[in-house]
């Protein structure tokens, strides 16, 4: 069953998508004004995946892997739609 929820991204790096035993697929939805920058517990805004404000991203989450995420500035809410494969 797929589960929701709503994360505020700030400069502080932050866990968007939590690890589980299974694969994931999650669907990321930036809500905030700004971009949003996702990667690995190392993310920063210099080596993230850069998603626009608005954007929409459908990522393929391994086994025991977490997804993060980080702003360069302010508090962006996320929309995270995640389903176990």
């Amino acid at each position: 069953m797929p589960t929701s929820a709503q994360v505020n991204v700030t400069t502080t790096r932050v866990i968007i998508v939590p690890e589980t035993r299974f694969d994931q697929t999650a669907i990321i939805h930036n809500l905030g004004a700004g971009a949003i920058y996702l990667g690995g517990p190392d993310v920063t805004v210099e080596n993230g995946y850069k998603l626009d404000n608005g954007a929409v991203l459908t990522v393929p989450v391994g086994d025991y892997e977490a997804l993060y995420a980080v702003a360069a500035a302010g508090t962006h809410t996320v929309g995270v739609l995640k389903q176990i494969n």
